[in-house]
């Protein structure tokens, strides 16, 4: 039986919850949800799924008294509600980000009575350094998935009507962001702090192989179950339709139909093979196509101007979201979600 949001979140008797939060980091559509849920199946393991508190960090830069971040992160993601958990369900005064993100991550875990704390979200991709110097003991999990797959499941997703998707700079946020996820990986391990990188496919056709290395990670008991999506709690996880396969039984590995355009699709092969010889081969995983040219320094250029353009479009909505009046953020989101539905 699950508890309910208004019992009291303390851990069972002899836990201890781990000394840093646990980070599943992958691109937009990479295949993180499912490892996700497969590894919150372990009894000692309770991560959130993208609650991204992380994307709310700008409302921690407002004086005391006016830094309503409860109502704000609920507004922007439901983190809270979708997680079972209300604002009493953590200590009062709290208004700095480390310090919300460990007692709610950990209030979250203790209701489980799991050791084992922190979040999944595609949001930390180009937030590594950062993380690991507010979260000293913190671990990463990172997943890779083929970036043409990838770049694929995002095109699908946008045809399925799902907004997140559908804008403007959705696909070049993707590519270029995998070299950038891949620089934070590079950091992270040039400073000793502990990573465990996976591959989709891995997990997709050798569960148990890929859910026995997480499990080692973690210094975790490996369980049978963690294979399998058979009574897996994914109550956390957005209703969103390409969140489909995530809510059945069986772990689908058959490759998907390709609706991605010819010219994207050539794009991101040059870029694996730009990327393949700049690291010696040792990454991506995926293997470059012989017959494309690489990208040309224009291309590339042009690519990263675009990229920081809209990750700077990101960062001002993400300010704008901190000091806009409520009301007005909900106006904005109605007119827009009316819009989609036309």
């Amino acid at each position: 039986m699950n508890p309910t949001a208004s019992e009291s979140p303390k851990p069972a008797a002899g836990v201890s919850m781990a000394p840093g939060p646990v980070f599943i980091v992958a691109s937009w559509r990479g295949g993180s949800s499912l490892l996700y849920v497969l590894l919150n199946k372990h009894p000692q393991v309770a991560l959130t799924f993208e609650a991204d508190l992380w994307a709310s960090r700008s409302v921690f830069h407002k004086p005391g008294r006016y830094c309503d971040w409860a109502a704000r992160w609920e507004f922007w993601a439901r983190g809270l509600s979708r997680h079972g958990m209300t604002v009493d369900d953590l200590p009062r005064g709290m208004a700095d980000f480390p310090t919300v993100f460990t007692a709610f991550h950990q209030a979250y875990a203790a209701r489980k009575g799991a050791s084992i704390w922190g979040d999944k979200s595609p949001n930390y991709f180009d937030s590594l350094p950062a993380i690991a110097r507010l979260f000293p003991q913190a671990r990463f999990i990172i997943q890779w998935r083929d970036p043409a797959t990838t770049a694929n499941a995002v095109a699908r997703g946008a045809q399925s009507g799902e907004r997140y998707f559908k804008q403007r700079g959705a696909q070049l946020r993707g590519l270029i962001g995998y070299q950038v996820l891949k620089s934070g990986v590079d950091y992270l391990l040039a400073r000793g702090h502990p990573v465990c990188q996976v591959t989709y496919e891995d997990l997709t056709s050798d569960t148990a192989k890929v859910m026995r290395e997480v499990c080692r990670f973690l210094e975790i008991p490996y369980r049978d179950e963690l294979a399998d999506l058979r009574d897996a709690d994914r109550s956390a996880v957005f209703k969103g339709i390409h969140h489909t396969l995530l809510r059945g039984d069986k772990i689908v590995s058959t490759p998907r139909t390709v609706i991605l355009d010819l010219a994207t699709r050539q794009k991101i092969a040059a870029y694996v093979k730009f990327w393949r010889r700049r690291y010696n081969g040792e990454w991506p995983p995926s293997l470059p196509a012989d017959d494309v040219a690489l990208p040309g320094l224009p291309q590339r250029i042009g690519d990263q101007i675009a990229y920081r353009a809209v990750r700077a479009f990101d960062e001002f909505r993400q300010i704008c979201f901190a000091y806009a009046p409520l009301a007005l953020l909900q106006s904005y989101r109605n007119r827009t979600s009316g819009r989609d539905r036309t």
